[in-house]
Protein backbone atom coordinates (compact mmCIF):
# COMPACT_ATOMS: atom_id res chain seq x y z
CA UNK A 1 0.00 0.00 0.00
CA UNK A 2 2.86 2.15 1.18
CA UNK A 3 4.50 1.55 -2.59
CA UNK A 4 1.46 2.22 -4.23
CA UNK A 5 0.95 5.85 -2.26
CA UNK A 6 4.50 6.45 -3.16
CA UNK A 7 4.18 6.10 -6.25
CA UNK A 8 0.65 7.87 -7.25
CA UNK A 9 2.56 10.86 -4.79
CA UNK A 10 5.65 10.87 -7.66
CA UNK A 11 3.48 10.62 -10.85
CA UNK A 12 1.29 13.92 -9.22
CA UNK A 13 4.22 15.70 -8.48
CA UNK A 14 5.31 15.02 -12.10
CA UNK A 15 2.49 15.88 -13.84
CA UNK A 16 2.27 19.29 -11.47
CA UNK A 17 5.93 19.66 -12.46
CA UNK A 18 5.08 18.94 -16.56
CA UNK A 19 2.53 21.54 -16.15
CA UNK A 20 4.70 24.35 -14.93
CA UNK A 21 7.79 23.71 -16.61
CA UNK A 22 6.32 23.37 -20.26
CA UNK A 23 5.20 26.28 -20.95
CA UNK A 24 1.74 27.27 -23.27
CA UNK A 25 2.08 28.63 -26.51
CA UNK A 26 2.37 32.43 -26.58
CA UNK A 27 0.63 34.41 -28.78
CA UNK A 28 1.79 35.55 -31.93
CA UNK A 29 3.46 39.50 -31.17
CA UNK A 30 0.95 42.54 -32.69
CA UNK A 31 2.00 43.52 -35.60
CA UNK A 32 0.53 45.88 -38.62
CA UNK A 33 1.67 46.13 -41.56
CA UNK A 34 0.31 46.86 -45.68
CA UNK A 35 0.76 43.86 -48.27
CA UNK A 36 2.63 45.11 -51.25
CA UNK A 37 -1.12 46.64 -52.69
CA UNK A 38 -1.50 48.56 -49.19
CA UNK A 39 -4.35 46.49 -47.69
CA UNK A 40 -3.22 46.32 -44.08
CA UNK A 41 -2.23 42.93 -42.56
CA UNK A 42 -2.30 42.38 -38.50
CA UNK A 43 -2.86 39.80 -36.12
CA UNK A 44 -6.94 39.55 -36.51
CA UNK A 45 -5.50 37.69 -40.16
CA UNK A 46 -3.75 35.17 -38.14
CA UNK A 47 -7.28 33.60 -36.20
CA UNK A 48 -8.30 30.89 -38.01
CA UNK A 49 -5.34 29.78 -40.30
CA UNK A 50 -2.59 27.82 -39.33
CA UNK A 51 0.53 30.79 -40.64
CA UNK A 52 3.63 30.22 -41.55
CA UNK A 53 5.32 34.15 -41.30
CA UNK A 54 8.38 34.25 -43.43
CA UNK A 55 11.29 36.86 -42.39
CA UNK A 56 13.30 37.31 -45.75
CA UNK A 57 14.51 40.06 -48.26
CA UNK A 58 15.33 39.78 -52.04
CA UNK A 59 19.09 40.01 -51.37
CA UNK A 60 19.55 37.72 -48.39
CA UNK A 61 21.45 34.45 -50.08
CA UNK A 62 19.68 32.17 -47.01
CA UNK A 63 16.12 33.45 -48.44
CA UNK A 64 16.68 32.87 -51.82
CA UNK A 65 17.74 29.79 -51.40
CA UNK A 66 14.69 29.03 -49.20
CA UNK A 67 11.99 31.11 -50.86
CA UNK A 68 11.38 27.83 -53.73
CA UNK A 69 10.27 25.61 -50.70
CA UNK A 70 7.91 28.69 -49.19
CA UNK A 71 6.35 28.84 -53.05
CA UNK A 72 5.91 25.42 -53.01
CA UNK A 73 4.30 24.76 -49.72
CA UNK A 74 2.51 27.47 -50.46
CA UNK A 75 0.67 25.77 -53.22
CA UNK A 76 0.90 22.44 -51.63
CA UNK A 77 -2.12 24.13 -48.61
CA UNK A 78 -3.64 25.95 -51.24
CA UNK A 79 -7.74 26.05 -50.44
CA UNK A 80 -6.46 25.01 -47.00
CA UNK A 81 -6.90 26.84 -43.44
CA UNK A 82 -3.39 27.61 -44.21
CA UNK A 83 -1.35 30.75 -45.19
CA UNK A 84 2.32 32.18 -45.76
CA UNK A 85 2.57 35.78 -44.88
CA UNK A 86 6.18 37.27 -45.93
CA UNK A 87 7.83 39.98 -44.31
CA UNK A 88 10.31 41.43 -46.51
CA UNK A 89 12.95 43.31 -44.35
CA UNK A 90 14.30 47.25 -45.49
CA UNK A 91 17.59 45.80 -46.51
CA UNK A 92 16.59 45.98 -49.85
CA UNK A 93 14.14 48.75 -51.35
CA UNK A 94 11.06 48.18 -51.34
CA UNK A 95 10.91 48.40 -55.58
CA UNK A 96 13.70 45.05 -55.35
CA UNK A 97 10.90 43.50 -52.88
CA UNK A 98 8.02 44.17 -55.46
CA UNK A 99 10.37 43.11 -58.81
CA UNK A 100 11.16 39.40 -56.58
CA UNK A 101 7.72 38.77 -56.06
CA UNK A 102 6.75 39.53 -60.14
CA UNK A 103 9.82 37.82 -60.96
CA UNK A 104 9.50 34.91 -59.01
CA UNK A 105 5.45 34.73 -59.06
CA UNK A 106 5.35 35.09 -54.92
CA UNK A 107 1.79 33.26 -54.31
CA UNK A 108 1.44 34.68 -50.95
CA UNK A 109 1.02 38.33 -49.19
CA UNK A 110 3.88 40.19 -48.44
CA UNK A 111 4.33 43.25 -46.89
CA UNK A 112 7.38 45.46 -46.16
CA UNK A 113 8.61 46.09 -42.79
CA UNK A 114 9.95 49.70 -43.86
CA UNK A 115 10.63 50.66 -39.88
CA UNK A 116 11.43 46.98 -38.85
CA UNK A 117 8.36 47.11 -36.36
CA UNK A 118 7.38 43.70 -36.99
CA UNK A 119 10.90 42.34 -37.03
CA UNK A 120 10.89 43.79 -33.18
CA UNK A 121 8.20 43.01 -32.05
CA UNK A 122 8.84 39.18 -33.19
CA UNK A 123 12.52 39.38 -31.60
CA UNK A 124 14.12 38.74 -35.42
CA UNK A 125 17.76 39.27 -35.83
CA UNK A 126 18.91 36.68 -38.18
CA UNK A 127 17.40 35.93 -41.90
CA UNK A 128 15.54 34.25 -42.91
CA UNK A 129 13.37 33.42 -39.64
CA UNK A 130 10.14 31.90 -39.61
CA UNK A 131 7.39 31.53 -37.17
CA UNK A 132 4.84 28.38 -37.13
CA UNK A 133 1.53 29.70 -35.90
CA UNK A 134 -1.87 27.90 -34.78
CA UNK A 135 -4.94 29.02 -35.60
CA UNK A 136 -5.80 30.72 -32.49
CA UNK A 137 -2.67 32.91 -33.15
CA UNK A 138 0.02 31.09 -30.75
CA UNK A 139 3.47 30.89 -31.68
CA UNK A 140 4.17 26.82 -32.67
CA UNK A 141 7.95 26.77 -33.52
CA UNK A 142 10.25 29.19 -34.92
CA UNK A 143 12.59 28.30 -37.32
CA UNK A 144 16.11 30.61 -37.63
CA UNK A 145 17.64 29.96 -40.85
CA UNK A 146 15.94 27.66 -43.61
CA UNK A 147 13.88 24.87 -42.06
CA UNK A 148 13.45 21.06 -42.24
CA UNK A 149 10.54 21.68 -44.16
CA UNK A 150 9.09 17.92 -44.36
CA UNK A 151 8.79 18.53 -40.75
CA UNK A 152 7.30 21.85 -40.98
CA UNK A 153 4.75 19.83 -43.39
CA UNK A 154 4.48 17.21 -40.82
CA UNK A 155 3.55 19.92 -38.07
CA UNK A 156 1.06 21.36 -40.41
CA UNK A 157 -0.96 18.90 -41.45
CA UNK A 158 -1.38 18.14 -37.23
CA UNK A 159 -2.53 22.13 -36.65
CA UNK A 160 -4.93 21.47 -39.47
CA UNK A 161 -6.26 18.30 -38.22
CA UNK A 162 -7.24 20.01 -35.41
Amino acid sequence: MKKLLTLVAIAVVGVLLAFVLIPENKTAPAFNLPDLQGKPVSNADLQGKVTFINFWFPSCPGCVSEMPKVIKMANDYQGKDFQVLGISQPFDPIESVHEYVKQYGLPFTVMYDGDKAAAQAFGTQVYPTSFLINKKGEVLKTFVGEPDFNEVYKEIDRELAK
